[in-house]
């Protein structure tokens, strides 16, 4: 990004205007059509009912709207798609003028590149006006849209094609500003994971806690957001996570099976999604639980049938670590949990060191092969991988403003968009849907429509290349001269905020 700061600003379509202040040479900026990843996403979006959904269901603060809420959603999520944080350094995030010549308007820096910003906005929406709407939605409305009302909509979307589910806490940490709304300081290890006061390396840092519910598949080929929370970061995270289950299932959402970290070990709430909801899941369980003393008091039968999860050879060819599993079925030690409990134990033994060590998943299926637990948890593992992309190329933790409502609007629009992008990468007939809207407009452009897009004031205008030829031809020598000027300025420094 550039490091010069714009207010950004909605532009509306008004090409009877743009075509008056084209013959007298006052046009501010102008571009040929072109289409880039964030147009085919919004032809994406357009070609499914996304814009009419925001519109009818976000929970928008104001009583009088001037610019749509639909419009403000999309803005942050093109802002997303860019990286950008701030509400002040947005480009125009549209560039294809048949896609501004559907939604009718666009977004980009404040009017008047050439040091006028004198002309009347019919739409005055800068920066701060966008932030405030942001900043007064409550955070609480908020989160319910997205648990409720976006999850649903990405459920009839066929958004979470698989059954397979991933319950995870994770930890924001937050540096330079100790005025965070709602922020609690926790003692976190350097990779950011909750630890006591004496773990090396280990701060007390001040932070929030996302609590979230994933959709992935057994092949891990994409991942899903289906619900999730921004709670203070001492919070406990379990009633939290049950929140999340609890209301993905209301609004119409089926899991098959949900993988869990111990955070989540309570066994009135695994009872509880068992019985009520015939979820299956699993769970590793601490050393400090009878029912792990128990499994590994069955380890010791003579009996016990061990198979060969894993070998590591050295350069020689000797083995260096092995890992073997079991199963056993019918735990019953087990406080609170009235619910058949069945456990997988995986020893690993490191033959370098003679350690032998353990560990137990628990799960309230039956699994056939003991092996097919700890191959389902691998994908619970994987979120972390994930998590690191989001907090490292998404940014999630960095913010612009210490208040929550922004805080909770900037992480719960980058899960969203992130939930978004996937859902158009990875459904192969969402795809083609979307696809085939960008064939029609590039067509149209072929065809000598929607090339030139020009802007003006608070307007822009989306003019074929013969239309705007025609006009350039008859322009008087002074409109000329001032149109020239014009495009060696916007030329030598256009006004997008995109290196």
């Amino acid at each position: 990004m550039s490091a010069e700061r714009f207010n950004y600003f909605v532009y509306t379509q008004n090409k009877k205007k743009i075509k008056e202040n084209l013959k007298n040479g006052d046009i501010d900026y102008g571009s040929f059509s072109k289409m880039g990843f964030v147009d085919e996403f919004f032809a994406f979006l357009l070609a499914t009912d996304f814009f009419p959904f925001c519109e009818k269901s976000y929970p928008s603060p104001r009583v009088k709207t001037e610019v749509p809420p639909w419009f403000l959603l999309a803005s942050l999520i093109g802002a997303k798609m860019y990286g950008e944080e701030a509400f002040s350094n947005i480009p125009y995030v549209l560039k294809n003028g048949t896609i501004l010549k559907m939604l009718g308007l666009n977004l980009g820096p404040v009017p008047g590149f050439n040091n006028k910003n004198k002309k009347e906005r019919i739409y005055p929406v800068n920066q701060d006006t966008i932030r405030k709407f942001f900043k007064d939605t409550e955070p609480k409305k908020l989160n319910n849209w997205f648990n409720y009302d976006f999850s649903s909509w990405m459920g009839k979307k066929g958004a979470y094609r698989s059954g397979l589910f991933i319950e995870d806490a994770s930890y924001i940490p937050l540096t330079g500003n100790e005025n965070y709304q709602y922020a609690e300081y926790v003692w976190l290890d350097e990779n950011g994971n909750h630890a006591s006061e004496d773990t090396p390396g280990a701060r007390l840092t001040q932070c929030y806690k996302l609590s979230s519910l994933l959709n992935t598949d057994r092949e891990g080929s994409y991942y899903i957001y289906a619900g999730a929370r921004i709670d203070p970061g001492n919070v406990n995270g379990l009633n939290e996570g049950r929140d999340l289950v609890d209301g993905f299932i209301e609004s119409g959402g089926y899991i098959n099976t949900l993988l869990l970290d111990r955070g989540y070990i309570d066994g009135l709430t695994l009872t509880h999604y068992k019985k009520d909801y015939k979820i299956n899941w699993v769970i590793p369980l601490k050393k400090s639980m009878e029912a792990y003393d128990d499994a590994l008091g069955f380890t010791r039968l003579k009996n016990t049938e061990w198979k060969t999860y894993l070998l590591e050879q050295n350069s020689d060819g000797f083995i260096e670590r092995k890992e073997e599993v079991a199963t056993f079925f019918n735990i019953t030690s087990w406080e609170n949990l009235s619910v058949p409990l069945h456990v997988s134990v995986k020893r690993q033994t490191d033959y370098t060191s003679g350690e032998v060590s353990y560990f137990v998943l628990a799960h309230s299926k039956k699994y056939k092969y003991p092996e097919e637990a700890f191959d389902l948890y691998k994908k619970r593992t994987k979120i972390e991988e994930r998590h690191r992309q989001l907090k490292g190329f998404w940014d999630l933790a960095k913010f612009n403003s210490p208040h929550f409502s922004l805080v909770n609007t900037q992480i719960l629009f980058k899960l969203a968009t992130y939930s978004l992008m996937q859902l158009y990468l990875v459904r192969a007939d969402m795809g083609e849907l979307a696809h085939k809207t960008i064939s029609t407009i590039k067509k149209k452009e072929r065809a000598g429509e929607c090339v030139v897009i020009l802007y003006s004031g608070t307007n822009y205008g989306v003019f074929d290349l013969d239309e705007y030829s025609f006009i350039l031809m008859k322009l008087k020598t002074d409109a000329k001269k001032m149109l020239t000027r014009r495009i060696k300025t916007w030329n030598k420094s256009p006004p997008l905020a995109t290196g």
